[in-house]
């Protein structure tokens, strides 16, 4: 009989080094190796290091990818997220978010939830799909005003490596750095451009810089998480289905893209491709009249057979920008700007029934995703710092708990 093979281990030193010259996507299917490369990929320390060296080579070490997440809501309890890369078809990692919160938008790597109906003070929860962890962020300061609206958004400083969270609010702008001992601070900012709350275009960032687009959706507010400055310009006219504003925003070409649809014989007909052009950088605020000079060129237009408001779509771009995709229902369809002939596939979602709105399964599409190790738990304040923001999470649950209760009682008062 033959002698045993003994495994040999690499020493941690070498390892470390090896480890460090691979892209993310590789440092993450080498925990398949062994015990000792899984082991090292786990370590807090070295996920962080591999995070802020990916940051600083910039988006080619990790190219932006196109995010399926999918939520199954179960009243009563947590709920359940799952997330798969559009542009490789992998699956990544699920997780469980509390009770009432939905994404807000995905932020380079981060996934950020907010409460629904929480107010402006709920803590929010930010998540990495690669490696299943999630963190509560400490709550925001209560606004001056109650009741007023209000709109959070996860943002990412390259030049920093900085994560910052924005909560919007008529009169002020609050920001709270991710694992920041300071706390939430505050910029008092114009009433004329704040930002609206809803699903059809989440919060979007492309190179450092927030889009969201304001009240009546005549503008769209950019803000710098850099200088942590805001701007608006106009926006192209965007016409209402049902009431409902039927117009998507992704990245092409590394500005920002907004897919809005044709209404003709209030019949969606065709999608509109406008992007928008890089704006001036002299430091000087547009007018709120809207009369700055042109930011919008048209790009593309498809012809659209059937659409039906009750189905969920999205538009983003692929393959380096050169497809251009849009998804109906469970119906993919993908233009190739190089000439080919259009394709359209079925793709295997979540089951959506047509009471959509009522589902317990929701799915949503995201550009800009940049696959990290990073853990969210990196950010987590010493436990002096997070004492109070235990109090404040518990208490919230066990409101929502009792919240039924207090209803039903009310009624008989």
């Amino acid at each position: 009989m033959g002698r045993r093979r003994r495994n040999v281990e690499i020493p941690s030193e070498i390892l470390h080094d090896i480890l460090m010259k691979l892209t993310t996507r590789d440092v993450a299917r080498s925990c398949c190796i062994s015990r000792q490369w899984r082991a090292a990929v786990s370590d807090p320390f070295f996920r962080s290091t591999h995070a802020n060296a990916m940051a600083m080579a910039g988006h080619a070490a990790a190219p932006a990818e196109v995010l399926l997440v999918s939520k199954t809501c179960e009243p009563g309890l947590g709920d359940e997220v799952s997330a798969s890369s559009m542009s490789t078809g992998k699956d990544l990692r699920s997780f469980a978010v509390p009770g009432g919160y939905d994404l807000a938008n995905v932020c380079h790597g981060l996934l950020c939830y907010v409460h629904r109906a929480g107010g402006p003070e709920a803590p929010a929860v930010v998540c990495n799909p690669a490696t299943g962890e999630t963190l509560a962020l400490p709550k925001p300061p209560p606004l001056a005003a109650k009741g007023r609206k209000h709109l959070f958004a996860l943002g990412f400083s390259p030049p920093t490596n900085e994560y910052k969270l924005f909560r919007f609010s008529p009169f002020s702008m609050d920001v709270y750095t991710l694992g920041d001992t300071a706390g939430w601070r505050q910029h008092l900012r114009s009433s004329s451009s704040c930002p609206t709350q809803t699903t059809a275009w989440a919060p979007l960032l492309i190179d450092g810089k927030l889009y969201m687009p304001t009240n009546c959706w005549k503008r769209v507010l950019v803000v710098d998480v850099v200088t942590e400055t805001c701007r608006s310009y106009g926006l192209p006219e965007v016409k209402t289905f049902d009431g409902v504003p039927l117009v998507g925003a992704f990245e092409l070409e590394g500005r920002l893209c907004l897919a809005i649809h044709e209404i003709i014989h209030d019949l969606p007909r065709g999608l509109n491709l406008w992007i928008m052009s890089l704006p001036p950088e002299d430091g000087n605020e547009p007018p709120e009249d809207g009369n700055e000079p042109p930011l919008w060129e048209p790009r593309h237009r498809f012809d659209i057979d059937e659409f039906y408001a009750t189905k969920p779509w999205s538009a983003w771009a692929d393959d380096g920008g050169e497809m251009l995709c849009y998804m109906h229902g469970n119906t993919l369809h993908k233009y190739d700007k190089r000439g080919r002939p259009p394709k359209s596939e079925q793709l295997r979602l979540p089951e959506i029934p047509s009471a959509w709105r009522s589902s317990k399964c929701r799915w949503s599409i995201h550009g800009g995703y940049h696959l990290t190790l990073l853990s969210p738990l990196t950010f987590a304040l010493p436990p002096s710092k997070d004492k109070h923001q235990f109090k404040h999470t518990l208490s919230r649950v066990l409101y929502d708990a009792i919240r039924p209760w207090v209803r039903k009682a009310e009624e008989y008062i």
